[in-house]
């Protein structure tokens, strides 16, 4: 091999860890910008709704703009100070649970010497430090500022109420720069590409959005199911407490695929134990997964699979890689964050340098 030919891979190596370290060292940024995109084209669907009915673009887009705004707020008002209200009222009776149900176990344990071959014993009850509120609320805060602390470099020391928010407005703000002039990115980006490849990235462009428009889509199918489901049966028929706000959470944590639905079960339990009969649960909680198999498994795989085909197994592999790497929010955008993976692999490698384009391949 030649000195000079050498030198290229060397140094085309070397740029490639180079740029792999750039975007490892930049994950947080770049997962607030890829929200930002998929919260534009969401935001763009009323927008280009309205355009349809005869709306000129500029008026499009502020009254789709203002109405996203204003379900956004108004779901935050409601919904977040109903949930803590309950977790305040659940956690002043969480203590005194906790100590008669250590008393219990510890009364079954010490009468019942098989059991202490299998299980194990716990400390003494009314121990010096037995569980109180403020533990709960430590343990509460942690596990929020370890998931969704999504940049910590950029607003560390502020606080973690004020980070998150600071984190959604910047998001939602991003965003709005992205309707304004959509194309002027797009031409920015073709700068850097040789001009005879610039139809061929325009269509790559155009799929992409297409992918992520589809995924909305049926989100939005699935997020509408669930509401109605949980909020008629739950609500309507079993007079479950906060029914409505149990039903636009189990909604949205459709977003967040396989976890999101065992989510729900939080905000049903604390609603529950804090303002109903604890036994209710036991009705409650059967009800809730039976409208999740419903879902997950009869009306909405057959809108999904015509969406979006990415295989169950290969979708749970990726979110433990995103959630390793991105915190909560890498977790709520696996399944668009997969599905443009798949995309680029598909129509620059497979059909751009494989040239596999319209070939069928067998396995047998």
């Amino acid at each position: 091999m030649a000195f000079g030919e050498y030198l290229k891979r060397v140094l085309a190596t070397a740029l490639l860890l180079t740029l792999l370290y750039a975007l490892w060292s930049t994950r947080s940024i770049l997962v607030l910008a890829f929200a930002s995109v998929v919260i534009a084209i969401a935001i763009a669907q009323p927008m280009l709704f309205l355009q349809k009915k005869g709306l000129k673009r500029p008026l499009a887009l502020t009254l789709a703009i203002l109405f996203s705004f204003t379900i956004i707020t108004l779901l935050s008002l409601w919904i977040i100070p109903t949930l803590g209200k309950g977790v305040a009222d659940l956690m002043k009776d969480v203590p005194a649970a906790a100590e008669s149900a250590k008393q219990a176990y510890e009364q079954f344990w010490n009468n019942t010497p098989a059991v202490q071959q299998l299980l194990p014993g716990i400390p003494e009850a009314n121990a010096k430090e037995p569980i109180n509120a403020e533990s709960l609320r430590n343990m509460f805060n942690w596990l929020v500022k370890s998931g969704m602390a999504i940049a910590p470099d950029l607003l560390g020391g502020i606080g973690l109420i004020a980070g998150i928010l600071i984190n959604l407005g910047l998001v939602l703000f991003i965003s709005i720069f992205f309707l304004l002039e959509p194309q002027s990115y797009i031409k920015a980006l073709l700068y850097l590409i040789p001009k005879n490849n610039h139809e061929r990235t325009k269509q790559i462009f155009n799929t992409l959005g297409a992918t992520l428009t589809k995924w909305l889509h049926a989100q939005l199918f699935s997020v509408t199911v669930i509401v109605l489901l949980v909020y008629v049966l739950l609500g309507l028929i079993l007079h479950m407490p906060n029914a409505m706000v149990v039903a636009l959470f189990a909604g949205f944590a459709t977003f967040i695929p396989n976890i999101g639905a065992v989510l729900p079960i939080i905000p049903i339990a604390i609603f529950t134990l804090a303002y109903s009969d604890p036994s209710k649960l036991l009705i409650y909680l059967p009800v809730y997964l039976g409208i999740q198999f419903l879902e997950s498994n009869v009306i909405t795989p057959q809108v999904v699979k015509a969406q979006l085909n990415i295989p169950a197994g290969f979708l749970l592999l990726f979110q433990l890689f995103i959630t390793m790497a991105l915190g909560a929010l890498g977790l709520v955008l696996a399944v668009p964050v997969l599905a443009c993976l798949i995309v680029l692999v598909r129509e620059v490698y497979s059909y751009d340098v494989l040239k596999l384009r319209n070939m069928k391949v067998h396995l047998d």
